[in-house]
């Protein structure tokens, strides 16, 4: 499932276009890594997860000690390097054209 931001990301050609404006120019990016070097990702990620917390508690997907926000990172962390694991962390879709 798309997050908010990537499914708004997915409209922007048409926004655009919708707004009069000239098809935009679109890029897509995302911070990936494996083992140490997927320090960024897990940063992103795990930074995420506090804000959520309350909706995660709300829909009982975990409950706060399951998830562990304070080791969170780390243990995300070591279990990247020890499964040799890549993480990709958040998407982010750009656009911009000129007027």
């Amino acid at each position: 499932m798309l997050g908010l931001e990537t499914r708004m990301g997915m409209k922007l050609h048409s926004a655009f276009i919708s707004a009069g404006l000239a098809a935009p120019t679109l890029r897509l990016e995302a911070v990936i890594g494996g083992g140490m070097n997927s320090l960024d990702s897990v940063r992103l990620a795990a930074e995420v997860v506090p804000v959520l917390l309350p909706e995660i508690l709300r829909l009982g997907v975990a409950t706060a000690a399951e998830i562990g926000v304070e080791t969170l990172a780390e243990r995300m962390i070591n279990e990247a390097i020890s499964n040799d694991s890549v993480i990709v962390g958040r998407l982010e879709i750009g656009a911009w054209c000129r007027v």
